[in-house]
Order: structure tokens, then C-alpha cells, then sequence
């Protein structure tokens, strides 16, 4: 950066500063300001001023400010452009320019150089000369242009606040497409915040296509003719919410052509009144905007056009007053202008001299013209108005007046504006009044308000009994829906109908156009019978097979629907249709008779007789074939009937109050070999069977249904029984011969044979066990074939009710027989097994592997087993089922274990002279005195809570009976027991 040139030592440097302080040529030293790229000049910096430069321009020596920041009127004049291009260029330039602003208002010869970076400026300018005759020319020229438009300017300021704050909706067209050029706020408030300045009203204002607003404006703008229009209904989007959110709204407002100076039209202005209930009439003018040409740099030249910009601007201050003036006269409104505190009538247009046509207004104060109003609401608004400046509105004011010709007082309605005018130093000096009188309309409507207020009270009750309905209608989950007409078309139809056809458009569509599939399935035919008889058609499941969007393949509904036809004046007009959509209870209904005939075929097929009793008298729901010949009766012969009425041969025998206890407490009751009498028992026959009464739980967890598995042993307990004949017959025989030993000895070959036929029938007996256990396998197996083939045909979604919980009984019915089978297996091979062969055996090795065998059980259960069989090391007895004792024994104590204590479990032994005995004791539930002797009969049990046979302790009392030994149990209920094992030495 160069720096400011200041004395310095040399003599050159003294002979500069001297030059310029003494120069009659300003010099200024200005620094280029760049913009943020770097090489954008944006203003200029001062770095010096030279006496004379300080003294022309009132400025210091290094002034702080930028050159634009105090002059910015230098870029209107061509200032900085000169003097920034003279910078660029680096060549010397000059200028010359007449500058009139920033307090500045001289003629200025200017120069220019670049120097470095910094431009030097010198300049002079012409205050001290004498003004040419063209320079007196030209600033005479300029005080009459700035004269004409300060006028212009006042009357376009004064013309610019009257449209402003008019209450009139104010806009003007500009040529023939009526582009908006200028709208006041109240005219802008009918569309909101959409813009509309320099746009053709078809594009701002879309919504008006179809009303005669567009053929009205090119009828004024071709013939010149004002129109006037009044309560012209216009819809508008004033909220721009879309078409379908056009408000009714009307209008009083006149359409007046605007002309150039020549007279040729160029435009419409626009004056409206809303009348919806009120008017909110703004005036507001068009800005004039004219610019003014540059000045040429010859002087002559620049006097010329000062001339011509003073002249044109007197003519359009001109056109504006008349214009004005053109626009009172013609405005549909009352419009005068009083003035003074006296309300002088200044001016008076023949829309408001009208409203008075015998009274003389112009020239008049206001009271003198009307006395009537000084005591009257008006007169003391327009008192307030004058002394505050608030513009006051009022709608359908009632103002007295007195007819001249008559004398009568009579109403008189108005609708006005008060708004007051201000003068040039801004105190109030008038007021302007709009009026409109709305005597008629009010008249009209007090004498409408009280039939309309009746009839609006009686439209009311009705909106909100359709609204009423029409909201029940909406929110229903019925398929609704009104057709209208003999071809059935839609007038009305709810969401619910919608959703049936989500796709189709419905509303005002026949049914046969909308809904094909309908005509196709004899739909269309039901409606014209029901419009033609007027007689309701009820349809209950029907199928309606509906087409779906895509290529996708019809889907089926069924529905419950009515056809009623609905009449007005007593005629058939259309028919309603309310539908209920049965589709999932009607699919459910068919699966569930298609799944109960399937579990019928299963329950059929089954080898084994089953039956379903239903509520507290037992109904009999299902009976299958094998159950029916088991009781007597053919299933048609009882099934619905219930059990103890359908087969009273069965009362008496406890079998009802077993089922009211498995209702009561829903345990299952399992019967082994009860004996029952049928009917298809001879007198003083009875049967024996194996049965299971299993509740069948309901959701909500009440008991209502009974399952029975039931299977017929008579021929088991019978054969069992002929066994236990003989051993007792054994049995006596035995003590005979031990009582006549003597004839034992005399008949030791009769004794042989009959021991042998002896043997002979236990080895029958046990063949027969074998074999019966043997061929039981097959249909049980055949059984449970049949129930993984029906798991398989029926998936778990199609398994309705109770199905699954009787599969599952079923298959537990299967187990348990496979179980007994396999028990009547173990019995027969242990009655077998008469070839025993003892050998020593480790009671402390055996125990071990029991013990692992149980280890889950034990730590499942939290028991303590002890052992302490170090007093006898060994017995002679079979490995395997000394294992099978002990095993028994123990995992019987885990079972039947007490609820309340941790089992406790000891093993001990004590040896004898001719037994060793082994004690198991625990800790756990115990029986009674009475079942002790029955413990280790077949299929005992006296604990059900668990799962068990009852075969167990059968089976280890025959292992030690075959062994020589015996077993015997020490219990207390509620304490334990103690089972006492005496292997033989």
C-alpha cells in the first residue's frame, strides 16, 4: 500500500507537500475495498485529502468512512463506475457530472490515474464561478421538474394512502388478459398469501373458470361500458385449501375501464364490496414508478430533458387528479369528502348525492345539509373520528331521517366508512365517508330472520338426525350402502362397503358397472325383484365370489345380508342394503363339521369303545360302534339322549357319582377290571372292564364334557380267576396231604399225576398271559397307527375345540395299554422263570448302580439316601433281579414322597440264621393298616397323583417268593414305610 504523502526530509518531498497544500485542485488519494473473492472492487477507501479537496467536500484529512458510505448516490451518477474502471485500466481518465445529492450540488471536473495501488483524483468544481446561461437554464429547468413532481409525488402519495386504506376490495388490470398490476390488502385477503401481482387473473385466480367474472371483464375492457354488479355470487379458494374448498361469497362491485392519454383503454379497475355479512373496502391506487432518464453529459441537452421529465410529470399528476376524481364519480359506493371541523361537503359523488337526491349537500356543513343527525349515533362517530384519526366501519347503522316532502321520520340503513384526511403536515383536516345504503336488505331480511330461524331450527333437527345416522352408519362394522333407481346405482355406501371392493370407485356407479360378479351370480337379479315387488329379501350365508385387483384369483365371501326397498311419496326410489360379512364363522362352521366328521371316523374306526358325555345329566354327543356293542345299544339307539335316562340298567352301579367327581375336581378316574352289568348281559351275568373317565377342560377352565376310553377284560379276570380257583384248589389239596401223610405216601402215584396236571394248567395260565399280552400288541399298535395318520391329516391350525386335548388323551389311553401290555409281559416271564440260579452277590456294588441309575431323581427331589449293608457283604441271590428290588424300591420312595419334607431314604441289612434281610425305609407319604396287605397285589394303587401301574411290588414279591424269600412293609399314614426283604442263605 502506498503511504500518505506527509513532510519528510528531502526537499522533493517538501516541494510536493507545499504543491499540495497550496493547490487550487482538490487531490484525493483513494485505496481500493475488495469484496470477499479478492478482486471485486466494492467501495473505496480514503487515504488523503489535500486542503482544497477538505475545504469542497467538508471533509478531514483521512476521513474514517468509505467513499459510498457518504455518497451513495455515486453509483446512480456514474462516480464509482468511473473512477473503479479508471483503476482497472490503469490509463488516465476524466469525468464531468452535475451531482445534486448526498448535500452536495455543484458541477464536478474530475481526473484520474492509478498510481501503485492507490488512485490519485484530482478535481475542481464550479462554486466559485459564474453560472453560464445554460447553467441557469438548466437549474431553473430542474427546480420546475423537481416542483412538478414533489406534486406529483404528494398527489401520488396522497392517492396511494386513500387506496391503501380504503375498505373497498381495490385492484387494476393491465391489458386485454387482465394481468394483475396492482391489489390492495383487502383485495389480496380473498386468496390469502397466493401471489397474484403480475399475473392474468385465469392463472391466479384458476378457481373463477366457469363463472362469468372472465367474459365480464373482456366485455368492459372491449366496450369501454362500466359494469356494475350487486350480490353477484363469486366462489373462491380464500384459503388455498384447493378447488374443493371454494367458499360462496357476494359482491357488489363495478368494473370501470382505465385509459391511456391518448383515450385508448389500457386497463380495469376493479371496486368491490363484499356484502357476505359485511364490506371490507380498501382504496388503494397505482404506484407510480416512472423513473426518470439519466441526464446526458451536454448540458443543452440535459435542460431539454429536464423540460420534458417536468412536463410529463405535471400531465400525470394531471391524469392521476382527474383519474381520481373519474373514480369518485364513477364508484357504485356514496363517496364525499367533508372538510374542515364544520364537515364542510367538499366533494359529493353522484352515488352518494343519490342516496339524498331532494337535499342540496355540496358547500353545506354537514348539519346544515342534515339537522336530523345531530343527536343521532353518526354525527358523534364522525366527531370521534375527526378528533382521533381512527377510522371507524360500521354495518347496517340505523341513521333517522325526515322526508322533505312529507315530514315522516323513517329507518334508514347504512353501511360506512369514516376515515379521516390528513394535509401535508399531517394534522387532520377532513374526513372521507363511503357509504352504502342497506335499508332494503335489512328490511328484507328481519322479515325473513323469524321464517328463517324456524326453518333453520327445522334444518338443523334434520342435518343432525341424517348426521346421526350417517355417523352410526359410518362407525357400524355392517357393510352399508343406498342404490338409487331401477339400475341400482350407489348414492351412499360406508367404509365397511368400501372394503369389500377396495379398489373400484363405487359412488354413483351402477351396481351392474361396479360390481360385475354381482350381475353374473344372480345378485342384480334379487335387487330388481325386491325394487319391482317392494317385498325384503333376507339372504343368510349366501356366497358372493368377488374378482381381486392384480391377476390374484377370486376370493369368496359370505354374508348375511337384507335387500329392503326404501320408498318416498309412497313409490319404490331405491333400496338399502346392509350386509354382514359371515365369512370366518361360515368357513369356521364348515371346518368344524368337516373336523367332526373326520373325529367320527376316527372314533369308528378305533378299536376301542369311546363316548363324549356333554354337561351335568351326562348327554350322550358321541358314541362310536365299538362302545355300542360294548353297552347293548346301536349309537342312533342313545346318542343325544342322556346316559343314565338312555341306559338306566347302569344306575346303581356308582358309575354316575364317579363322573360328578371327575366334573367336581377334574382328576381323571381310572378303572382297572370294574365290574358293570349291561345290557347285553344274561341275569346273573356281569363283565369286567378297564375304563377312563378324562374331563375335558373349556377355555375359560370350567369342566363340562366327559371322555371314556373303555375296554372289556371279562375274559382276562375271568381266565385269572379260574387260576386263582386252582391254586386254592392247590392249596387244599396240600394241606390234605400234609394232614394224611400216611395216604400220601399210599397214593404217591395219584398225587404225581395230579401234580402234573397242576403244572400242566399254570403252564396253560401262563401261555395264556403270554399269548393275550402278545396279541394285544397288534391292535394296539394298529391304534396308534390310526392316530399319527389323523395327526398328519389334521394339521394344529385345523383343530378346533376340544380336538386336541382328546388326540392327546387318546394317545395316553395307547401308552398306558402298551405299558400294561408290557407288565403282563414281565408278570408272565417272571411266573416263567423257575430255573433260578442264586449266586453271590455285593449288596454295596448293587446299591451303587442304583444309585447312579436315580441320580437325577435324587437331585431332583433333594433326597438323602443312606447305606449302611457292611453287616451282610453279600447274598446269594439273581444279579439282575436284586437290581430290579432295590431299583423299585427306591424309585418308589422318590415317588410317593411326602409333600412337606425332603425324602430321607436308608438302606440297611441284618443278617440270620436262615435269611439275611435287606430293610428299605423312608420317609414319605405311607398307607394304611387296612392296604397293607393288599400293597403287592396286581394293579394296586393307593396314591393316583402320580403315574404308576400298580405292577411294581407285584412283581418283586414274585423275583423272591421264586428266590425261596418273602417280602413284608411296616407303614404309617402321613410317616413312611419300611419294607422288609428276607433273601434266603
Amino acid at each position: 500500500m502506498t503511504s500518505v504523502p506527509t513532510p519528510a526530509a528531502s526537499s522533493d518531498d517538501d516541494l510536493l507537500t507545499a504543491l499540495l497544500d497550496v493547490s487550487l485542485t482538490g487531490v484525493i488519494l483513494f485505496r481500493p475495498v475488495y469484496a470477499a473473492d479478492g478482486r471485486t472492487i466494492r467501495d473505496l477507501a480514503y487515504d488523503y485529502l489535500n486542503p482544497s479537496a477538505q475545504r469542497m467536500l467538508a471533509l478531514p484529512e483521512r476521513p474514517t468512512d468509505t467513499f459510498l458510505t457518504l455518497y451513495p448516490s455515486a453509483i446512480e451518477a456514474g462516480i464509482f463506475a468511473f473512477y473503479r474502471d479508471t483503476f482497472l485500466s490503469g490509463e488516465a481518465g476524466r469525468y464531468n457530472v452535475n451531482y445534486q445529492h448526498d448535500g452536495l450540488d455543484n458541477y464536478f471536473h474530475l481526473a484520474a490515474r492509478r498510481s501503485g495501488g492507490q488512485l490519485v483524483v484530482s478535481f475542481t468544481d464550479t462554486a466559485d464561478h459564474d453560472r453560464t446561461a445554460a447553467e441557469h437554464a438548466l437549474r431553473e429547468s430542474q427546480a420546475r421538474e423537481r416542483a412538478a413532481w414533489a406534486e406529483a409525488e404528494r398527489q401520488r402519495q396522497q392517492l396511494y394512502r386513500m387506496f391503501e386504506q380504503a375498505p373497498a376490495m381495490i385492484c387494476i388490470f393491465d391489458g386485454p388478459q387482465h394481468v394483475f398490476q396492482f391489489v390492495n390488502p383487502p383485495y389480496q385477503a380473498l386468496v390469502g398469501d397466493r401471489p397474484i401481482i403480475g399475473k392474468p387473473i385465469a392463472e391466479a385466480m384458476p378457481e373463477l373458470a366457469g363463472q362469468p367474472i372472465f367474459a365480464l371483464l373482456d366485455r368492459v375492457y372491449q366496450t369501454g361500458e362500466p359494469f356494475f354488479a350487486t350480490e353477484m355470487l363469486v366462489q373462491l379458494d380464500h384459503h388455498n385449501e384447493g378447488l374443493q374448498n371454494l367458499e360462496k361469497r357476494y359482491y357488489n362491485f363495478t368494473y370501470q375501464a382505465r385509459r391511456d392519454a391518448q383515450g385508448t383503454i389500457d386497463g380495469i379497475l376493479v371496486f368491490a364490496y363484499e356484502v357476505t355479512p359485511q364490506v371490507v373496502a380498501r382504496q388503494q391506487t397505482q404506484l407510480l414508478n416512472d423513473e426518470l432518464a439519466r441526464t446526458n453529459e451536454a448540458l443543452e441537452a440535459r435542460v431539454a430533458e429536464r423540460t420534458r421529465s417536468a412536463q410529463q410529470a405535471q400531465a400525470e399528476a394531471e391524469r392521476q387528479r382527474a383519474r381520481l376524481e373519474r373514480f369518485f364519480m364513477q364508484a357504485p359506493a356514496g363517496i364525499c369528502i367533508l372538510d374542515g371541523p364544520e364537515m364542510v361537503f367538499e366533494l359529493v359523488n353522484p352515488g352518494y348525492q343519490q342516496i339524498f337526491p331532494t337535499r342540496q349537500l355540496q358547500g353545506l356543513p354537514i348539519l346544515a345539509a342534515m339537522p336530523e343527525i345531530a343527536d343521532q349515533p353518526v354525527y358523534a362517530m364522525l366527531r370521534r373520528v375527526y378528533a382521533s384519526g381512527r377510522t371507524n366501519e360500521e354495518q347496517e347503522e340505523l341513521v333517522q331521517f325526515t322526508r322533505p316532502e312529507d315530514g315522516v321520520v323513517e329507518d334508514r340503513y347504512f353501511n360506512f366508512i369514516q376515515q379521516a384526511r390528513y394535509d401535508e403536515a399531517g394534522q387532520i383536516d377532513g374526513l372521507l365517508v363511503f357509504v352504502f345504503e342497506v335499508t332494503s336488505s335489512v328490511q328484507a331480511r328481519l322479515r325473513n330472520e323469524a321464517l328463517q330461524a324456524e326453518l333453520l331450527a327445522s334444518a338443523q333437527r334434520l342435518v343432525q338426525e341424517r348426521e346421526t345416522y350417517y355417523q352410526v352408519f359410518e362407525q357400524t362394522p355392517a357393510a352399508l350402502a343406498i342404490l338409487r333407481g331401477p339400475e341400482h346405482r350407489m348414492e351412499y355406501f360406508n367404509e365397511a362397503y368400501q372394503q369389500l371392493f377396495p379398489d373400484r370407485r363405487m359412488h354413483g356407479r351402477t351396481i351392474a358397472e361396479m360390481q360385475p360378479e354381482s350381475s353374473e351370480q344372480g345378485f342384480v337379479a334379487l335387487l330388481d325383484r325386491v325394487y319391482q315387488t317392494g317385498e325384503t329379501y333376507y339372504g343368510n350365508e349366501l356366497p358372493l365370489s368377488v374378482a381381486q385387483p392384480d391377476g390374484q384369483p377370486p376370493r369368496t365371501f359370505y354374508f348375511n345380508f337384507t335387500y329392503q326397498p326404501f320408498r318416498e311419496a309412497g313409490a319404490v326410489v331405491g333400496i338399502s342394503v346392509f350386509a354382514y360379512d359371515v365369512t370366518g364363522q361360515t368357513l369356521a362352521r364348515q371346518q368344524r363339521a368337516q373336523q367332526q366328521r373326520q373325529l367320527n371316523d376316527l372314533f369308528e374306526q378305533a378299536p376301542v369303545a369311546i363316548c363324549v358325555f356333554e354337561g351335568e345329566e351326562y348327554q350322550l354327543e358321541v358314541l362310536n360302534s365299538e362302545m355300542g356293542a360294548l353297552l347293548g345299544y346301536s349309537p342312533a339307539q342313545v346318542v343325544g339322549q342322556p346316559f343314565f335316562e338312555a341306559l338306566p340298567e347302569l344306575g346303581g352301579q356308582g358309575l354316575r357319582e364317579l363322573l360328578d367327581e371327575v366334573r367336581r375336581t377334574g382328576v381323571p378316574f381310572v378303572a382297572h377290571e370294574r365290574e358293570i352289568k349291561t345290557a347285553q348281559h344274561q341275569p346273573g351275568e356281569t363283565g369286567f372292564y378297564d375304563f377312563v373317565y378324562q374331563p375335558l377342560r373349556q377355555p375359560d377352565g370350567r369342566f363340562t364334557s366327559v371322555i371314556v376310553v373303555a375296554n372289556d377284560v371279562t375274559e382276562q379276570v375271568l381266565a385269572r380267576r379260574q387260576v386263582q380257583e386252582l391254586n386254592e384248589e392247590l392249596a387244599v389239596i396240600n394241606e390234605e396231604l400234609a394232614a394224611t401223610n400216611e395216604e400220601l405216601q399210599a397214593s404217591n402215584d395219584e398225587l404225581g399225576s395230579t401234580n402234573n396236571r397242576l403244572t400242566r394248567t399254570n403252564a396253560d395260565l401262563d401261555t395264556f398271559v403270554y399269548t393275550a399280552s402278545h396279541d394285544l400288541k397288534a391292535p394296539i399298535t394298529n391304534i396308534e397307527g390310526l392316530l399319527h395318520t389323523l395327526l398328519a391329516e389334521l394339521p394344529p391350525t385345523n383343530r378346533p375345540g376340544d380336538v386336541n386335548m382328546i388326540l392327546d388323551l387318546m394317545q395316553g389311553a395307547v401308552d398306558r395299554f402298551r405299558t400294561t401290555i408290557g407288565h403282563l409281559t414281565d408278570v408272565s416271564r417272571v411266573q416263567q422263570a423257575q430255573d433260578y440260579h442264586p449266586e453271590p452277590v455285593r449288596l454295596a456294588d448293587v446299591i451303587r448302580d442304583v444309585r447312579l441309575d436315580l441320580a437325577p431323581m435324587l437331585a431332583e427331589t433333594s433326597a438323602t439316601l443312606l447305606v449302611d449293608v457292611e453287616a451282610c457283604p453279600t447274598v446269594s441271590f439273581s444279579v439282575k433281579n436284586l437290581r430290579s428290588i432295590i431299583y423299585n424300591l427306591v424309585s418308589n420312595a422318590l415317588k410317593y414322597r411326602h409333600p412337606d419334607r425332603h425324602p430321607e431314604i436308608r438302606i440297611t441289612c441284618r443278617p440270620g440264621a436262615d435269611y439275611t434281610a435287606l430293610l428299605v425305609a423312608d420317609n414319605g407319604l405311607g398307607i394304611t393298616a387296612a392296604q397293607q396287605p393288599r400293597i403287592f397285589s396286581m394293579f394296586q394303587r393307593f396314591h393316583t397323583h402320580v403315574e404308576g401301574s400298580g405292577i411294581g411290588l407285584y412283581m418283586v414279591k414274585k423275583m423272591v417268593g421264586n428266590a425261596g424269600g418273602y417280602i413284608v412293609v411296616d407303614s404309617a399314614l402321613g410317616e413312611g414305610s419300611t419294607f422288609s426283604i428276607f433273601f434266603p442263605r
